[in-house]
């Protein structure tokens, strides 16, 4: 049997008809042109919108896989309940480096404030969402960036609206499977430039372990397992992927655009 006549599984598939958009992404020009403090905190008051809503999504398939209601029945797929469980864990309640444990959203906002990134719209959007806002309505009342508001608007529509295959698609494509290329670029562009920022390192190095070596590989089989061998099912997945891929480099192009 040749190469060629080996079925792929889906989460190959994805790689495959996500492979320029991948390639776009990582190239992007974002993770040289942080040269300074002020340029850091510009790109970590934008980013900072990311670390939030990858809750969002992360819930929903936690909510999907592990069953969160009562009265408790056991998960259809333990290894993938598992699996979530395990992000779910490290994602709220991992080492702070420090002897303690933190979110990785407390870990992002604290290192904003060794850098004096600006924090009053991130921290004005979770006071509103605390008092019952919506999404939508908490960021029309914030003066966010386009491409912030629409990123953010993206991911929440998808956590609250998107099939489990299409989130995990988003979950993985857009975020586990990539991050660790995505900020080892962006560490080595702060370190080139000479921008000392040791709790934004923790965060950066700390995903890069937990993405590359055990998360990523993992997500890569969750799409799998929820996509199965439905042929729509994969066109959907595939076009989640893109779009989660997409929507990571217009929030780069605004970061840019508000640095220059």
């Amino acid at each position: 049997m040749s190469v060629s006549e080996i079925a792929l599984s889906p989460a190959e598939t994805v790689l495959q008809q996500t492979a320029d958009l991948r390639a776009e992404l990582l190239a992007h020009p974002i993770y040289e042109s942080v040269r300074s403090i002020d340029q850091l905190g510009t790109f970590m008051s934008h980013h900072v919108f990311a670390v939030c809503d990858f809750m969002w999504l992360l819930k929903r398939l936690q909510r999907e896989i592990c069953g969160t209601a009562n009265p408790w029945t056991p998960p259809a797929n333990p290894q993938l309940a598992r699996f979530i469980n395990e992000i779910v864990l490290g994602e709220e309640s991992d080492e702070d480096g420090q002897g303690g444990y933190r979110s990785h959203f407390e870990l992002y906002r604290a290192a904003m404030d060794d850098v004096g990134a600006e924090t009053s719209r991130i921290d004005e959007f979770l006071t509103l969402l605390n008092n019952a806002s919506s999404v939508p309505a908490a960021l029309c009342q914030l003066d966010v960036p386009a491409s912030v508001r629409r990123f953010t608007t993206t991911n929440y529509d998808l956590a609250t609206t998107g099939s489990a295959a299409q989130v995990a698609a988003a979950f993985c494509f857009g975020r586990e499977d990539i991050i660790p290329d995505m900020f080892e670029r962006l560490l080595a562009g702060f370190q080139s430039s000479g921008v000392a920022t040791p709790a934004l390192q923790h965060y950066i190095e700390r995903h890069i372990e937990l993405d590359g070596d055990h998360h990523g590989p993992l997500a890569l089989e969750m799409v799998n397992l929820l996509c199965g061998d439905s042929p729509q099912m994969l066109h959907d997945v595939v076009a989640a992927a893109r779009s989660a891929i997409a929507n990571r480099i217009e929030l780069w192009d605004g970061v840019l655009s508000a640095m220059s």
